[in-house]
């Protein structure tokens, strides 16, 4: 499935490597553990074996999937999350791991800032940094960019927007 040193993303967390595949004494049962590094945030975090299927880890997008990434940061959803409901929706799209999911949160949260005199609440404000960072360590695992020119390359794809 996964080996020490592929790319992956763990939802809420961003992109990150394997590390290292560990064996745990647990109650007198042996487990493997997955230890994942997250170098944009610097964590680390183990991640048992027979869980990474309902963990919702992904490998890396490729190249050929970026433009998939700035289509959905330039169009956004279909049907933005309403206003009533967003915190929720908003929380759920972030974890899910998908970096469509969290370019479209990008593309409401901007669109939503830049129509309001005041900016945004600060929880929006919270989840559009969050989905930023999660898409910039996809960036720079995937893609060998520093993280300044991974958010160039977010903040470049919503200037295109406009």
């Amino acid at each position: 499935m996964f080996k020490v040193g592929d790319h992956v993303v763990y939802p809420y967390h961003g992109a990150g490597t394997i590390q290292d595949i560990e064996e745990k004494d647990v109650l007198g049962e042996t487990h493997s553990y997955y230890i994942l590094h997250f170098p944009l945030v610097d964590v680390k975090l183990m991640l048992p074996e027979n869980r990474i299927d309902q963990s919702g880890l992904r490998k890396v997008i490729d190249q050929q999937e970026l433009d998939v990434l700035v289509e959905a940061l330039q169009n956004g959803p279909e049907t933005p999350p309403s206003t009533s409901h967003f915190s929720r929706e908003t929380e759920n799209l972030l974890k899910s791991g998908s970096i469509v999911d969290a370019a479209h949160l990008i593309s409401s949260l901007s669109k939503k800032q830049a129509e309001r005199a005041n900016g945004l609440h600060i929880q929006d404000r919270n989840h559009l940094q969050k989905a930023r960072q999660m898409i910039a360590s996809e960036l720079v695992l995937m893609n060998d960019m520093t993280e300044e020119q991974a958010y160039e390359f977010i903040d470049g794809a919503l200037l295109e927007l406009n």
